[in-house]
């Protein structure tokens, strides 16, 4: 019996995550994530799928970053109606993400969106299919079909899938960690497998020493309460918001961020950071160490969480140093555009990024050095300070992808995704050099017969 494996996005960029694996029986996705970046690439979120959605069987979800979960909502639109398997943080995550996405959709995007891609209600229904199972636990979706997810130790609730099916053993990644940092576990170790279809973000290059990031922040915080200047993070509402309010609070504990206000204008970050505080449990050693001593480790003295538009609106009449951390990561949409703009013409601000920047979009512009970028319908001069710290990244980098391979006994197929084809090419080299594994760089809806 032949099993073939479609890649169906994040197969030269990073966004859109979705692989079609079918047999004669059966057919099911692993990830329905959203396109994300060019205009180019999002408009592929309103092509239609390759697939009959009524007719596939299931979804496994490895995580709930909208890359990875973002059309879920548009599979139950067009009629699926099977299982979702996720883990439960995953799925708590995955609510709080989708509803907010439906409601952008709703009110539109874009000024090219002619259509929604999908309603509130269309996420509210895709909710019924969730079936969670924790960490370890292998369960049977099917006579020939067993899935165990581990700790991806990405983000709150992230997973590394195996699949045993007909007779073979198929390992995705999703998006690993960047191990050691803050909150998350190490990525799980798996040892066996027959096929594996590996993340690329980073495959090019290594983070700088996770020791950089504080010293880089606390640089950029000295120079803003020199010249009562302000900061403005774009950040992703899930994990990286909160490892951000992880390292505020630690430096505040340490009384290195004295009496600088630091503005959470995230409504979305807000609530996620009510999901990580239900599941702290799950955090690695050192922060369960940190809670003995401090028990609520993403607030402070100092902290403040603005909800309503107008308490947003506000901020831009702020005097005095200040740390705004705000979405979106990418600095494509959300509150941190108008953050951007106010800021951006006096030179002694700072703009952050702490995270991958997707080409196309604003935050990509920034880091790459562009003097002068269109926000909102405007166009400014870049006068405030551009700063991109890599190392609050929470992927694996080249070398920790590699270490996370190298555990595995025997020499499985490797397929190269989630990655801008110059990271997929290096990783892929370095696999073939050191591991000697064999790797395949899949282009978009290829198909493979494993």
């Amino acid at each position: 019996m032949s099993i073939s494996l479609q890649f169906l996005g994040a197969a030269g960029g990073v966004t859109g995550s979705s692989y079609l694996i079918k047999t004669n029986k059966t057919s099911f996705l692993i990830d329905c994530g959203l396109f994300q970046g060019q205009y180019s690439n999002e408009q592929k979120n309103w092509q239609p799928f390759a697939f009959n959605a009524k007719k596939l069987d299931f979804v496994i979800l490895t995580h709930a970053h909208l890359d990875h979960c973002g059309l879920i909502p548009k599979l139950y639109k067009h009629g699926f109606r099977g299982k979702i398997y996720s883990t439960p943080a995953t799925f708590d995550i995955a609510q709080a993400i989708l509803i907010n996405a439906a409601h952008i959709q709703e009110h539109g995007a874009t000024d090219k969106q002619l259509e929604s891609l999908f309603l509130p209600k269309d996420a509210e229904g895709s909710f019924q299919l969730f079936k969670t199972y924790p960490y370890n636990q292998i369960f049977e979706v099917d006579t020939n079909i067993k899935i165990r997810s581990q700790d991806a130790g990405h983000i709150l609730g992230a997973a590394i899938v195996e699949i045993w099916i007909e007779g073979k053993k198929i390992v995705f990644s999703g998006d690993l960690g960047n191990s050691p940092v803050p909150i998350m576990k190490d990525p799980a170790i798996v040892k066996e497998a027959d096929y594996i279809i590996c993340e690329s973000t980073y495959g090019n290059r290594n983070h700088e020493p996770i020791d950089n990031r504080k010293n880089k922040l606390l640089k950029a915080i000295k120079f803003a309460q020199i010249h009562r200047s302000k900061i403005i993070i774009p950040s992703f509402s899930l994990e990286r918001a909160q490892d951000l309010l992880y390292t505020f609070n630690e430096l505040k504990n340490n009384g290195l961020l004295d009496k600088m206000p630091v503005i959470l204008d995230s409504p979305l970050a807000s609530q996620i950071t009510k999901i990580f505080k239900k599941y702290t449990d799950q955090f690695d050693d050192e922060f369960q160490k940190q809670l003995q001593i401090d028990p609520d480790l993403f607030s402070f003295k100092g902290f403040k969480e603005t909800i309503k538009r107008e308490e947003s609106k506000q901020l831009n009449h702020l005097t005095g140093a200040a740390i705004i951390i705000a979405g979106s990561g990418m600095a494509d949409a959300g509150r941190v555009r108008h953050h951007i703009l106010h800021a951006i013409d006096n030179p002694k601000n700072q703009i952050l990024f702490i995270g991958f920047q997707v080409p196309g979009t604003l935050g990509n512009k920034l880091v790459a050095g562009n003097k002068r970028v269109r926000i909102l319908n405007y166009t400014r001069q870049v006068n405030a300070k551009i700063i991109n710290i890599e190392s609050f990244s929470a992927h694996a980098d080249q070398r920790g992808l590699l270490f996370w391979l190298s555990n595995f006994s025997k020499q499985p197929a490797v397929f190269i995704t989630h990655g801008e084809n110059p990271a997929r090419v290096a990783l892929s080299q370095k696999i073939n050099k050191q591991l000697k594994f064999k790797t395949y760089i899949p282009r978009f809806k290829q198909k493979f017969i494993l």
